[in-house]
């Protein structure tokens, strides 16, 4: 079973956050399936019941509501598919995603993380933006795709800022 959701805590807070995101799950009414440690500090992969755009929009509006503020989420980045950490496959994905979730007449940008991977970051970004046949906007984009990259698998999504769970972002519009 692969995972559907990138979350981040604070250094060797990881047990904490992974309680916490049960939680959330039973809080919001969608059920955290697994959570799985990355091997990277403060970082964690989960996979939650149904759409995970659903999720981190279920947890924006808990925390916008002020009716249960997380202590260790920090971030939740939801994926829609997950591949084999290597280019080509990257960059296939990428292009079906990008096909289907942004307008021809929509912005893009690429929001690439990547962990334990030798890969040139711009290099990643060009390649991978190459099947990709829309407008780069980096500073207003329609959309984001967003690519969570780990020495063996790969997440990407097509994304709106808001649709990415920021728990600083949350409480700066307070």
């Amino acid at each position: 079973m692969s995972w559907n959701l990138v979350v981040a805590t604070g250094w060797r807070l990881e047990r904490l956050c992974m309680e916490e995101l049960y939680r959330i799950g039973d809080v919001v009414g969608r059920r955290v399936e697994e959570v799985w440690f990355t091997g990277f500090d403060g970082l964690l992969t989960a996979r939650v019941e149904g759409d995970p755009l659903e999720f981190v929009k279920l947890l924006n509006d808990m925390v916008n509501s002020n009716y249960y503020i997380p202590r260790y989420v920090l971030r939740a980045t939801p994926i829609m598919v997950v591949v084999k950490t290597d280019l080509n496959e990257v960059q296939r994905a990428a292009g079906e995603l990008a096909e289907r979730y942004i307008a021809p007449q929509e912005s893009f940008k690429i929001e690439l993380k990547k962990r334990g991977v030798k890969f040139d970051r711009m290099a990643v970004i060009e390649y991978v933006a190459k099947a990709v046949n829309r407008r780069v906007d980096l500073t207003r984009p329609d959309k984001i795709l967003w690519i969570e990259m780990f020495p063996s698998r790969t997440g990407l999504s097509v994304i709106r800022e808001e649709e990415n769970f920021s728990l600083m972002r949350a409480r700066a519009h307070e």
